[in-house]
């Protein structure tokens, strides 16, 4: 397999985990309608955080940005697509609260797969580096406005 095929399929497995968080987002927000505004604006931002790194696929196919494939390994991606997985279907079933709900959303943001996967691209391009700063500010403010939440609902 070629070094920009890895590249590619690295970026493929980043676009699904950032589109596996929107269905964890939209399930929730579907959950709890007293916070569907929350959870929608959350899962509209996941699936633009998805576009985006597909996007990133027309940049290191004409070589003007390269991927650390090995930045996140496979294996470890999967495990959290999974670990979402199960999350969503939690959401979907009777019992979860919003408390738990809450708490599970700003775990997953906290980990270093979502709060630093941006670092997984290099290039020296100033639309890469907006891009990449834009991620990495919105990974901020949902880690943010969780805590809000979580401190609105006393948790």
């Amino acid at each position: 397999m070629s070094a920009r095929t890895d590249q590619l399929e690295a970026l493929g497995l980043l676009a699904a985990h950032e589109a596996a968080m929107a269905d964890f987002y939209s399930a929730l927000a579907a959950r709890f309608p007293e916070r569907t505004d929350l959870f929608s604006t959350l899962a509209s931002a996941e699936r633009d955080h998805a576009r985006r790194i597909t996007d990133f696929a027309a940049l290191v196919s004409a070589g003007t940005v390269r991927v650390d494939p090995g930045r996140f390994p496979a294996a470890a991606l999967f495990a959290s697509l999974d670990y979402i997985r199960e999350e969503v279907g939690r959401a979907e079933a009777p019992g979860m609260t919003l408390s738990e709900a809450l708490f599970v959303a700003h775990e997953l943001e906290e980990t270093l797969i979502e709060s630093r996967y941006y670092e997984v691209v290099e290039g020296d391009s100033a639309e890469l580096k907006e891009l990449v700063e834009r991620l990495s500010r919105e990974l901020a403010e949902h880690r943010a406005v969780l805590e809000r939440a979580r401190e609105e609902a006393d948790l």
